[in-house]
């Protein structure tokens, strides 16, 4: 049986960790539902600054509301117990960091980064409205939920205007990677703070590496106050580039005003809807963790250590005696148990869930990467390594190829191509295909501007812009061709009205 925290809350495995203690996954049992449950470590419980820092935290997070940041449920502290445990119980976000995308999946597309850009400021703004800075962004306090939506989390160092001191005088308050420049020189933190982390966290995400990082703290502190920028890929769209340097500007004064203008450029610039995630992030697996009843709380927040599920016994294994399943244990009889070495099954076809239980199913692990396939339901795995058959060993990966739903549109592959070709090529992809004439002299028939580009859904309409030659305009009456020959006929042809009319009136 679990730990009860407040005979109310049974924590299961850890999901994060920091300074302050650790994060588990929990169910309350009264609600009946899955929580994050912040216990402070052991040695702080009994540390007034560390419930404080605990205190501050919920109290801060409590007052904001927004979709983008984590909701806080309840905060106890409970002197039952010899720890005496203080812990936060927040929203869970199924899903992983946006630390953990990077790591899997290294430099993000432009419109990739903007949206996290642009959900992150959002997000931000309704913090900064409640009076509160975050004062520690960076990619390990952004989750990603499986629909691709940022949710920040821990505000174990956020302020208000109205917060007491928790850190001594001259000590430096976050993480260095992300620090702006006013806070590397002991001064307060400000909204404008937050958006320089965000624009450093941004130039990571475009480019898989933090700018300013170097061999030590202090260093990479120094760096913050004194180097520019790296230079950007020429790839990268200028107005992303701006977007970001504005963002970084050593003076607050110089950055955007405020979160929702970084909001507002990202989306104009052209975020995606959402953040594409690896079919592993898309379908969290949580880890399989038990913690007895009376185990010392110290313990209970170690980190779980996850392994994969064993595959299931051949049939006769539900037949076979206890003594002879303990002896076969002990003499490691795995032939007799498991029918030999694990056999890759076949997985191509299967939504990514299936396909990783079916590979652990057979005591093998699985890793996803993300492909873009045209005709392919999102998440169906296209292709797999080893292929089905072959012998593994214990634990060995299974690389999966998921498919993303999503299609890449290169707008300058197609412009200056006549439209029959550049229409091929999207319908060959599966896209729907629109043209829109677009008068202009010269480049007759060829495509002139595509409506959009870049990865898109599967079978989505594109238009194709295709230049036309401009209509002749007719030659004004009177002109000397005019009156030449159709001139003549003209006025036969009126006199002749004419004649008609008087008959009538006649």
């Amino acid at each position: 049986m679990a730990v009860r925290l407040n005979q109310r809350y049974a924590l299961d495995e850890i999901v994060g960790s920091g300074g302050m203690g650790a994060v588990h996954r929990a169910t309350d049992t009264v609600l009946g539902r899955t929580v994050a449950v912040k216990v402070l470590r052991s040695d702080q419980g009994g540390d007034d600054v560390g419930r404080a820092r605990m205190r501050s935290e919920a109290h801060l997070a409590a007052s904001i509301h927004h979709p983008g940041v984590a909701q806080v449920f309840d905060y106890v502290e409970d002197d039952s117990t010899p720890e005496g445990s203080t812990f936060i119980v927040m929203q869970y976000v199924e899903g992983h960091s946006l630390s953990q995308l990077l790591k899997e999946r290294g430099p993000m597309p432009p419109e990739q980064v903007m949206s996290v850009v642009e959900q992150v400021a959002d997000g931000l703004q309704a913090a900064h409205d409640a009076g509160i800075v975050h004062r520690d962004l960076k990619p390990a306090n952004i989750m990603l939920t499986p629909a691709g939506r940022t949710v920040l989390v821990d505000f174990g160092i956020a302020q208000a205007a109205t917060s007491e001191p928790l850190t001594d005088t001259g000590s430096l308050v976050g993480t260095t990677d992300y620090i702006s420049p006013e806070q590397v020189r002991g001064r307060s933190a400000t909204p404008q703070s937050d958006v320089y982390a965000l624009g450093v966290v941004a130039y990571h995400c475009l480019t898989g590496r933090s700018p300013f990082r170097r061999d030590t703290h202090i260093a990479t502190a120094m760096a913050q106050l004194h180097d520019e920028l790296p230079p950007f890929d020429p790839s990268v769209p200028v107005e992303v580039q701006e977007l970001i340097i504005a963002m970084t500007a050593k003076k607050p004064q110089e950055r955007p005003a405020t979160a929702a203008d970084v909001a507002r450029r990202a989306a104009a610039i052209g975020a995606a809807s959402s953040i594409d995630l690896p079919a592993t992030f898309a379908v969290p697996m949580p880890a399989r963790a038990a913690v007895e009843t009376g185990v010392p709380l110290a313990t209970a927040t170690e980190k779980a250590v996850v392994t994969p599920r064993r595959r299931r016994p051949v049939v006769a294994y539900a037949a076979v005696g206890t003594a002879v399943l303990v002896a076969a244990l002990l003499l490691g009889g795995r032939e007799l148990l498991f029918g030999g070495a694990p056999v890759v099954p076949d997985v191509v076809g299967l939504q990514a869930s299936a396909a990783a239980d079916r590979i652990e199913d057979e005591g093998l692990t699985s890793r996803a990467e993300v492909v873009d396939v045209a005709g392919t339901p999102k998440g169906e795995v296209v292709e797999q390594s080893p292929s089905p058959g072959t012998e593994g060993t214990d634990g060995a990966s299974v690389t999966l190829s998921v498919a993303s739903g999503k299609v890449r549109v290169s707008a300058k592959s197609l412009i200056g191509k006549p439209f029959s070709e550049a229409a091929a090529v999207l319908e060959d992809r599966g896209f729907v295909v629109e043209r829109d004439d677009v008068t202009r002299a010269g480049d007759t028939g060829d495509v002139v501007a595509v409506d959009k580009s870049g990865r898109l859904p599967d079978g989505s309409t594109v238009t194709l812009s295709v230049a036309v030659a401009p209509v002749a305009a007719p030659a004004p009456a009177g002109s000397g061709e005019a009156s030449s020959g159709s001139g003549n006929s003209g006025k036969g042809n009126n006199g002749k009205a004419k004649g008609k009319n008087k008959g009538k009136g006649n």
